[in-house]
């Protein structure tokens, strides 16, 4: 070989491995992105639940808060005959 080819194998071979780390990293890069991307996901579906939670509270609450008004509104009546009734006594 000459010294002009053995430059030129040196340099194509520098060449090859600056791709070959650069490839690495690229790869290094994708395994990283799949991870965040799997704990994002986990995060999603925590989120989803707690959501649910919150809804199903919710509903709870417009149930129970209906409840009380009938309540409410039975101690009213039921304290206006009462009144009614002392006035009578």
């Amino acid at each position: 070989f000459s010294d002009a080819q053995m430059q030129e194998l040196e340099s194509m071979e520098v060449d090859a491995t600056q791709r070959s780390q650069e490839i690495h990293q690229i790869a290094k890069s994708v395994a990283d992105l799949h991870t965040v991307f799997k704990e994002l996901a986990v995060l999603v579906i925590d989120q989803g639940s707690i959501l649910d939670r919150i809804d199903q509270n919710i509903e709870q609450v417009v149930v129970q808060s209906v409840e009380a008004n009938k309540q409410l509104k039975k101690a009213e009546n039921s304290q206006k005959s009462n009144r009614a009734m002392k006035g009578i006594i």
